[in-house]
């Protein structure tokens, strides 16, 4: 991570001195300093290489590198300062109701010359400790890197171009394991139903539990799924086949909570253990089911014993599937089979190396490299991740000598590593360039089998200044992804080159905690007391009691800090956390953020998401440099407090609650750079003139970067019309919903302006009695109407079709139609040549419309997927 540090930190100088070299003449008085800065952290970037592969047997080197980093970190915040505070003085010296107003020109010249005169301090003293490190690095005699920083860059961004158009590859590799699945599914479906509860393994002892044992990297959870998703195995449990990451802590809360959430398919707010074990039962009672738990690591039967007897049930033939490490695991938890996984041969390893390494080459080309590679394969010792990982980083590697690089390479000779993986866990990292390494060893701070949302991962990364492009953190997650730094990626079912999320196998996210181990650090209920001097990025996860951070480390140094669950926190904690860029508190019992949060100048992205917060402080206008605040499912927080209006740098911000005390619509006038999903919530009545301004004031439409809209209103709001014209969204949306709308009428801009528009909800509109002309939205493809009470009748207006020459609906492929109670007739309207109705359409859902009689026939000629429910009244002929 220290070539990526200083590589931040040397631009940013670099910038500085390009694009404000005047200001620091006239103000700072340090542009010597500044370059003296630039000029040595650049001699000290070009040995880094060497020294990180050196530091790995020379404890010397390594604590030169550990002081490099700390000092880059306080180089990066120095700048960060002085950006944040010049800022924030362009913002008060536009601001007419400044505190400065009466006498303004001077005031501003005064702060001007403290920040100056408190910066350009700093900088001197940083380039004073620079000299230190400088003299340090002399004595190790270095090897200086053979290619410049220029070359390197161009050279990376080359690599992730071929990185995306090579996106394809499947990242579940099976070789050499189809007669390990063929005995796990006999092992399975075998001794089913009677005769099983004849012989004892049905109710009274809980389903039998068989285990796949073997080391780290060998393959067992790759082997589960492959079971776990075998059609036999889908036919003989159906619907009732359960997956668990289980790891280490085994955590009974968090595993029972998944089972129940797993089976129900919803979401569940039971949080005490007993309530859940006997949800589990009363779910899983009289059903066969397939529940695996994958890397299991405890060895308490009194930890599994609870969520053994909720399993108990179950029908005879169900069954428990288990991924550990461990043999003692599988037998403490009554395995009636243990399958030990095997290495795989050289010759199955090959295979799938190769597989991966020659894709898209000329036959010659792998001939010229097999000799190589098989010597490489050798070096895998058998293990199907190692193996996998070696394919991907030869992947891209084009010639002999690249190959043969990798072969002679010395960390294959490395004495002090953990497992027998990490020496090419080491080759494909050192093969990444510095930013791809500062983000996948960033990971290290989630715990393991965590699923990574992959958006908030980059907006995380963006947050701590690893990036600055959002486009750049895609292509970038796709690199690391390639080379099975990410696994188990799932894809938008909407776009399917877009990955929403991810995991980590355990290998390599013990890799990553190896690589950060005095930089990142997770806190469980098992913590003991730990001094980390240069800890920047912790994560303490529901430890059911308070604890004293600085036992732990110097929290004015954290640049992350995740708070998962936890029942208290200390106010005053966030006074320390002066150079914090992440604050996660998610689903924390916290109800106010104390005042001086403001303080917090470098803060980017807050998570405040399912917290107990009830308020968000006056002094949150002060973070100026906020990009990310979540704030979904806050349900006690009701109101936006002013500062919010000032924080016009906000890229995201989740929910926005309207109506309570002062909070307004228009506080929303200038974030303008907002993207994504937003929901407004209206929790008051908005009915008169000072409200329609208020909604205009917002000016949804500058708001082009918005793809995601939801209006929520509060059960028995009324907001007028006149307000819902105003808020007209911009044309660039792609998905609108209306959930408990009362109004009688929909906003004209609906099929007016959204040209854009993908997907329609209205749900729960109950005083609506027709719908609008949606027929012309161009590009809707999916609309779903529920609970619209009032609706009796859906004719030509609901099509859009009053002018001839038209195609209504052109691109509708799903329709929903739910709740829908007083609904009589849907007008049969006859298709012209003239005259096209819904001709992409595939899917139609009719569910609950009681006095619903016909569905138009020229519709049904054209589904492939028709279903009713609860319509008695309905005819399909």
């Amino acid at each position: 991570m220290a070539d990526g540090l200083i590589s931040s930190v040397v631009e940013q100088l670099i910038n500085i001195l390009k694009h404000q070299a005047q200001e620091l003449k006239r103000a700072l008085g340090v542009e010597k300093e500044i370059a003296s800065l630039s000029s040595k952290l650049e001699k000290i970037r070009e040995v880094l290489d060497d020294a990180d592969k050196r530091s790995f047997k020379e404890k010397g080197i390594k604590l030169w590198i550990e002081n490099i980093k700390d000092f880059s970190y306080q180089v990066d915040d120095v700048l960060d300062e002085w950006r944040t505070r010049t800022l924030r003085q362009q913002i008060e010296s536009s601001a007419p109701e400044s505190s400065c107003s009466s006498f303004l020109p001077s005031c501003i010249q005064f702060k001007r010359f403290v920040m100056h005169r408190d910066i350009a301090k700093k900088i001197i003293e940083l380039d004073s400790t620079l000299d230190q490190i400088t003299k340090e690095k002399d004595q190790f005699k270095f090897d200086y890197a053979s290619i410049t920083h220029t070359s390197a860059a161009s050279h990376s961004d080359q690599e992730l171009m071929r990185v995306t158009t090579a996106f394809d590859v499947d990242a579940s590799e099976i070789q050499g394991r189809k007669s390990d699945a063929s005995a796990l599914i006999s092992k399975l479906v075998e001794n089913s139903g009677e005769e099983e509860a004849r012989n004892g393994n049905g109710n009274g002892n809980g389903p039998p539990v068989i285990s796949i044992v073997g080391t780290g990297g060998i393959g067992k959870t790759t082997l589960a799924l492959l079971v776990f998703e075998d059609e036999q195995i889908k036919t003989h449990f159906g619907d009732e086949r359960v997956w668990i990451c289980v790891s280490d802590p085994f955590d009974q809360i968090k595993i029972a909570k998944a089972i129940v959430e797993s089976t129900t398919k919803s979401s569940t707010d039971l949080s005490q253990l007993q309530l859940l074990l006997e949800k589990i039962r009363s779910t899983l009672s009289g059903k066969r089911f397939l529940l695996v738990m994958d890397d299991v690591w405890t060895e308490q039967y009194a930890k599994w014993e609870p969520l053994k007897n909720s399993l108990k049930d179950g029908l005879p033939g169900s069954r428990i599937l288990v991924t550990t490490r461990s043999e003692r695991v599988a037998t403490m938890m009554g395995s009636v089979y243990l399958h030990q996984l095997d290495l795989i041969s050289d010759s199955e390893a090959w295979l799938l190396l190769s597989r991966i390494a020659f894709s898209g080459r000329r036959e010659e080309d792998c001939e010229e490299l097999k000799d190589i590679g098989q010597k490489i394969v050798q070096k895998c010792k058998g293990l199907p991740l190692a193996a996998s990982v070696m394919g991907r980083l030869l992947r891209f590697k084009d010639t002999k000598d690249d190959w043969q690089n990798v072969l002679d390479n010395k960390i294959w000779e490395l004495e002090k590593v953990v497992t027998d993986l990490f020496p090419h866990l080491y080759l494909s990292y050192n093969d990444l360039t510095p930013k791809m390494k500062q983000c996948f060893s960033y990971c290290a701070v989630f715990p393991k089998d965590y699923e990574i949302k992959v958006e908030k991962l980059i907006r995380i990364w963006m947050a701590q200044g690893y990036l600055t492009m959002e486009s750049k953190g895609r292509e970038l997650f796709g690199g690391l992804a390639m080379r099975s730094f990410f696994q188990d990626l799932k894809k938008d079912h909407m776009d399917s080159n877009i990955i929403i999320s991810c995991k980590m196998h355990d290998i390599v996210h013990d890799f990553a905690q190896f690589l950060t181990k005095n930089e990142c650090y997770r806190i469980d209920q098992h913590e003991d007391k730990v001094q980390i001097k240069n800890l920047r990025h912790l994560s303490w996860q529901n430890t059911g009691r308070n604890m004293n951070l600085s036992s732990i480390c110097d929290i004015g140094k954290l640049r992350s800090f995740f708070a998962e669950s936890p029942e208290q926190l200390i106010p005053d904690l966030f006074n320390g956390l002066k150079s914090v860029r992440v604050l996660r508190l998610h689903d924390c019992e916290l109800q106010k953020l104390p005042r001086k949060i403001g303080n917090l100048v470098h803060l980017r992205y807050i998570d405040l998401s399912r917290s107990d917060v009830e308020e968000l402080p006056k002094g949150i206008g002060n973070l100026i440099n906020l990009r990310h605040l979540n704030i979904r499912g806050t349900y006690r927080l009701e109101m936006m407090p002013l500062g919010i209006a000032k924080l016009t740098q906000l890229c995201s911000l989740s929910e926005f609650k309207v109506g309570k005390e002062s909070s307004k619509l228009g506080y929303m006038e200038k974030l303008n750079q907002l993207k994504g999903e937003l929901s407004i919530f209206f929790l008051c009545d908005l009915n008169n003139a000072a409200d329609v301004e208020e909604a205009k004031k917002a000016e949804l439409r500058k708001k082009k970067h918005i793809k995601e809209l939801c209006l929520d209103f509060s059960r028995g709001v009324v907001v007028e019309i006149d307000v819902m014209e105003a808020l007209k969204p911009p044309p660039e949306l792609q998905t609108l919903k209306f959930n408990w709308y009362e109004g009688t009428h929909f906003p004209s801009w609906i099929t007016l302006s959204l040209d854009n528009l993908r997907i329609l909800e209205i749900n729960g509109c109950i005083n609506c009695s027709s719908l609008p002309p949606l027929g012309k939205l161009p590009s809707l493809e999916t609309l779903i109407i529920w609970g619209m009470e009032e609706l009796r009748y859906v004719g030509s207006e609901f099509f859009g079709v009053a002018e001839v020459g038209v195609v209504a609906f052109p691109k509708l492929k799903k329709l929903l139609f739910s709740y829908c109670s007083e609904w009589e007739e849907w007008e049969d309207f006859k298709e012209e040549a003239t005259i096209i109705i819904m001709p992409c359409i595939r899917e139609l859902k009719l569910f609950r419309c009681s006095k619903l009689k016909i569905v138009p026939h020229h519709l049904l000629s054209r589904l492939e997927s028709l279903k009713i429910e609860y319509c008695p009244g309905l005819k399909v002929e």
